[in-house]
């Protein structure tokens, strides 16, 4: 049975924030979140939204809570629909169809009628469907599409940032070995996407807040409609609306919650293989790996310890059971590498094997996901057959944590990769298959947790490889198992743009790739080389023949290699105030050059270079002997290549880029970027040696302000346990002003100006500002 709302016939208000509109077949509800933050919600007669579903939606976005419309809204009514007003948004409810069209700033956002009087197309934009004497139901969502609307996001997908023209499921995938240009789907769905289009300057976000949605339809069934396909509801979605695409995220994480800060040590650079903890001489691999960086004086910070420390002599992988044959004692082995400063980042899966030890008690206890007839459920899993811990049972999720707690933060270890994770359940009659979308995110919640119990004013170090909406809030990741070569490098940097887009601003890709072939000496070094600006700087694979990717997997590439480690933890300063903004505003670090100039009709879609933070053009080689970089610097701004040299934007440059040591990189004109050099460990956030890298404006009038945070390193941000430096540059002077000072450490700040400039003041004692002050430090050249 066919459901449809239309006929529209009243219009009112049931909360000062929301408007209920009804009509025959049901009601339509607009809740205004804020004025650029809009849901639309669809109750059809006679369809029931199970239980499970709602909390699911409400999990989704229950940091959205703390939102107070602090904005009237105004209803007026027309012949032929209902216009409410807030702010400067205008939604438009036409009476007959109940066609939604939202409005910013006078541009139309999203909505309307889609195709013409002369085009056969659903003249509804949602319809809910029913089968007789059963309560499931099944939505689509269709939309107008004009011809020059693009889509940024949904998560982990492959291709291009713009997903037009594409299809895609919306379930977590373990994607082994996955073709980075097409594959579909892989581990994250997240359905959030950017909506922009060029010719009419609309740009808003669109969250479809429900737990199994089973595609996005983004123009690839017709040019007319892009679709979206929803089962079991509620119906509804939230519009994201604002000035800018950055305005659109921080709007999205205001309802699905803002980023969760990962401690400073975590953007550093980590060894991982499965290859270390695969073999009978685990722990001795492990200590001949940290040996040998210690040799050759790289830094690192610590290991993403692979699931090989939990494999049985039968070869099983069995959670939180230690092989003791490769680690006779595990305890001492953790609390040793804790104490000479590494971090650990310990592989964990949700999967317990039947064949586990611990089964037949955990069943017993009632801590699994169950099927129809109330025993535990058993899904196909790594390693045989596997019923999966219930992140839901608070008993269940207790014991998780204790187990956690007992077998990794009792020892030192300092983070948590939740791994295997998808929860791929086949079962569609199955309670769980539901929320099955939502898993990883429970997960990352208990891990999330634990550490807090732990340690309440350290922030945790969460890792998880599938995810869903939301979470953002308690885990960062990676783009999971990816192959070693060309095509992977190019689309994981594609990638990276769409993880941005996302939602999710803390994440990196296997260097060098994960599976495949072993990396060729260019591919390694050129994977190397755009981690120099990445939130995770990590060499992770697995080979059959046991043989790890690692930096000195070439004689002759070691030495670039670890000048591209050092060249990382030179920029940490600029790394970690981008990952501050991002946690703090929203702000992606990642920034795909497209949408942040979006009135410079030179830039591309498939644009390769990136803007990381906001002051530096990161620049790439992901074609095999290529020596070369192509650089399109921006138009309406004038950029500093890294040796000083000024070039005006709008302009196409060939620089020689060959598979080395160094890094190539831009910057922004009015730019201050923080760096520390000699910097070769993260103990703290308050560098010893800071370096400041001032770029002053060269066009007439212009004023570019910019940040730097230092903190501890760990302390969560509530407490305000650091200091906030804001940068003012202009054509003659950089203003420093300490906007927040909680933190005195003696040290000297050194002021860098390009060659021709000079500076009245070349460095300073930051202790001899108070909060609130400023000073000023004259430029000329």
């Amino acid at each position: 049975m066919k459901h449809i709302i239309h006929s529209l016939s009243a219009c009112r208000f049931h909360s000062p924030s929301l408007v209920i509109a009804k009509g025959m077949g049901g009601e339509i509800h607009i809740q205004f979140f804020t004025s650029e933050i809009v849901k639309v919600s669809y109750h059809f007669e006679d369809v029931a939204i199970h239980e499970t579903f709602a909390k699911a939606s409400q999990y989704i976005t229950s940091p959205s809570k703390s939102l107070q419309l602090d904005e009237q809204i105004s209803i007026k009514e027309e012949n032929e629909a209902f216009i409410l007003t807030c702010g400067l948004s205008r939604v438009v409810l036409e009476k007959r169809y109940a066609l939604i069209s939202i409005w910013y700033a006078g541009i139309l956002q999203h909505g309307g009628r889609v195709g013409t009087a002369d085009t056969v197309l659903p003249s509804y934009q949602v319809r809910c469907f029913t089968k007789e004497g059963s309560q499931d139901s099944f939505s689509r969502f269709n939309f107008p599409l004009s011809e020059a609307d693009e889509f940024y996001g949904l998560g982990d997908k492959s291709g291009l940032p713009n997903r037009r023209g594409r299809r895609f499921s919306m379930y977590n995938r373990d994607s082994l070995g996955y073709d980075a240009s097409n594959s579909d789907p892989l581990y994250k769905s997240i359905p959030f996407m950017i909506k922009r289009n060029a010719q009419t300057g609309a740009m808003c976000g669109l969250l479809f807040d429900q737990s199994l949605i089973k595609l996005f339809d983004l123009g690839r069934e017709s040019p007319f409609f892009f679709s979206v396909e929803v089962e079991g509801g509620p119906y509804s979605y939230v519009t994201f609306l604002g000035d800018s695409y950055h305005q659109v995220l921080k709007n999205y994480f205001k309802v699905t919650g803002f980023p969760a800060f990962p401690p400073l040590f975590s953007f550093g650079f980590f060894g991982s293989s499965m290859n270390y903890a695969e073999p009978d001489d685990a722990e001795q691999r492990i200590l001949n790996y940290f040996a040998t960086i210690e040799e050759h004086q790289i830094p690192c910070e610590g290991m993403y310890v692979s699931s090989g420390y939990l494999k049985s002599a039968e070869g099983k992988r069995y959670a939180f059971l230690w092989n003791k044959q490769k680690f006779p004692d595990h305890k001492a082995f953790l609390t040793s590498l804790s104490a000479r400063g590494y971090n650990l980042c310990m592989n964990i899966k949700p999967g317990i094997l039947t064949s586990h030890p611990w089964y037949t008690e955990l069943e017993e206890k009632g801590y699994f996901i169950k099927d129809q007839s109330g025993r535990p459920y058993q899904e196909f899993f790594w390693g045989g057959e596997a019923s999966f811990i219930d992140f839901n049972n608070p008993e269940a999720k207790e014991w998780w944590k204790s187990q956690l707690k007992a077998q990794y933060l009792d020892h030192g270890c300092t983070g948590i990769w939740n791994d295997n994770n998808e929860l791929e359940l086949e079962d569609v009659e199955l309670e769980a298959f539901k929320t099955k979308t939502l898993y990883p995110i429970r997960m990352a919640e208990a891990s999330y947790e634990a550490f807090k119990q732990e340690q309440p004013r350290k922030r945790p170090w969460i890792y998880s490889r599938s995810g869903y909406a939301g979470m953002q809030r308690f885990a960062r990741t990676w783009s999971g198992d990816n192959v070693s070569d060309w095509k992977t490098l190019k689309y994981n940097q594609y990638m990276g743009q769409g993880f941005s887009l996302s939602g999710l601003p803390y994440f990196g890709h296997d260097l060098g790739g994960f599976f495949g072939a072993f990396p060729e000496e260019e591919l390694l070094v050129r994977s190397a080389q755009s981690a120099v600006f990445q939130g995770r700087f990590v060499i992770h694979s697995w080979r059959e023949d046991g043989n790890p990717t690692e930096p000195w997997s070439y004689e002759s590439a070691l030495p670039h290699i670890r000048s591209l480690i050092l060249e990382h933890y030179r920029f940490m300063p600029y790394i970690y105030t981008c990952a501050f903004e991002a946690a703090a505003e929203g702000t992606p670090i990642e920034r795909s050059l497209l949408l942040e100039f979006p009135d410079d009709n030179n830039i591309k879609g498939d644009e390769i270079n990136s803007l990381f933070g906001p002051h530096i053009l990161k620049v790439l080689v992901t074609e095999k002997g290529k020596t070369n970089a192509d650089v399109y610097l921006p138009q309406g701004l004038w950029w500093y290549s890294k040796d000083g040299t000024a070039f005006e934007g709008g302009i196409n440059l060939e620089f020689p880029y060959p598979p080395d040591g160094e890094s190539l990189w831009f910057a922004k004109e009015g730019s201050v970027i923080p760096t520390a050099p000699g910097l070769t460990h993260l103990q703290s956030g308050v560098f010893e040696k800071v370096e400041l890298l001032v770029h002053p404006c060269k066009t007439t009038g212009k004023e570019i302000h910019s940040s730097y945070f230092e903190d501890d390193g760990s302390s969560e941000l509530a407490g305000k346990q650091y200091n906030l430096w804001e940068f003012t540059v202009t054509e003659r002077a950089v203003i420093i002003t300490k906007k927040v000072g909680a933190i005195d450490k003696k040290r000297i700040f050194t002021i860098r100006v390009p060659e021709g400039y000079t500076v009245s003041q070349p460095s300073f004692d930051p202790d001899s500002l108070k909060e609130g002050e400023h000073m000023v430090v004259a430029i000329s050249g």
